[in-house]
């Protein structure tokens, strides 16, 4: 059981990583001081000072903190018991979705690469970049096991994983910057008769 302090501790780290979430997301990386997320959580810049040494260390936290959320919540969203064809259409809807509801936070981390700047081999990418990791591993799960049982081409399954989640992650985007005013669903069904060409539908001889 959590103690008092404990318990004020958690509520006043999840403050300041939802503050400064929110001032990524309405004002970009630039906006982010001490000062303006202490104001926005409701608690002294000294206050802040106990939990993060500095401004980079706490935007990495709150970036950390939501990535794995959303990779958590992604997990539960596909059916174990589906067919590998149908785990993957809710997987892919389920990313659209997640990304659409944190569409503002996303837009700035996806246009300001900023916190991959150390990348490939830094700490701090290292850091961010398990997570998509860790999704590229559940989609190749389902791609093997669609191979396996010749419901899919074969393919690399790998490296189809990752340019499934790059095309996912570009429709996201397309509608993050204006290019589309087209409802979600309608942006779903498209990429998944994409995807049905590139990995179900018969391919003809070249």
């Amino acid at each position: 059981m959590l103690t008092r302090k404990e318990i004020l501790q958690s509520f006043r780290t999840r403050s300041i990583l939802e503050a400064t979430r929110k001032t990524i997301a309405t004002r970009g990386f630039d906006a982010v001081t001490m000062e303006r997320v202490a104001k926005e959580a409701g608690i002294t810049k000294g206050g802040v000072y106990l939990y993060f040494r500095n401004k980079d260390e706490m935007v990495l936290a709150a970036i950390e903190e939501i990535a794995s959320k959303m990779i958590g919540e992604l997990e539960t969203r596909a059916e174990p018991r589906a067919a590998p064809w149908e785990r993957l259409c809710q997987t892919v809807r389920a990313q659209l979705e997640i990304m659409e509801r944190h569409k503002d936070l996303l837009r700035t981390l996806l246009l300001d690469r900023r916190l991959l700047r150390d990348s490939p081999g830094g700490k701090q990418s290292q850091r961010l970049l398990k997570y998509r990791k860790r999704h590229e591993g559940q989609l190749k799960k389902i791609l093997d096991e669609g191979v396996k049982e010749k419901k899919f081409h074969a393919v690399d399954t790998a490296r189809a994983a990752f340019y499934i989640n790059e095309m996912t992650i570009s429709t996201a985007l397309k509608r993050m910057i204006g290019l589309s005013r087209a409802p979600l669903e309608e942006e779903t069904q498209g990429l998944i008769r994409f995807l049905t060409l590139l990995l179900r539908e018969k391919r003809s001889k070249i």
